[in-house]
């Protein structure tokens, strides 16, 4: 996805492979934070659902079996949300 530039700001380039959607389900994004990652799903039902994934045995089943099935590849960082840091970016109004 590219996203375009307003006024003097640069273009930057999004990639990432979207995990598979199981039930109602899909894995959103993980993001390295120190020795851990941290997960974010979207649960069609409730919402949101945020953990480090060294909890994943506190979270439920359904979650778990997901993840599990997806470990190898958020390991590998094929899930890893590169996230913009706003406090390096100009401000521009």
């Amino acid at each position: 996805m590219i996203v375009p530039s307003i006024k003097n700001q640069e273009e930057i380039t999004i990639e990432f492979e979207m995990a598979p959607k199981a039930n109602n389900l899909r894995l959103v994004a993980t993001t390295k934070q120190d020795q851990d990652i941290h997960v974010t799903i979207l649960d069609q039902e409730v919402g949101f659902i945020y953990f480090y994934l060294s909890d994943i045995k506190l979270q439920r089943k359904d979650v778990q079996a997901y993840i599990t099935d997806l470990h190898p590849k958020i390991l590998s960082g094929v899930y890893d949300a590169q996230l913009v840091d706003m406090a390096k970016e100009e401000i521009c109004c």
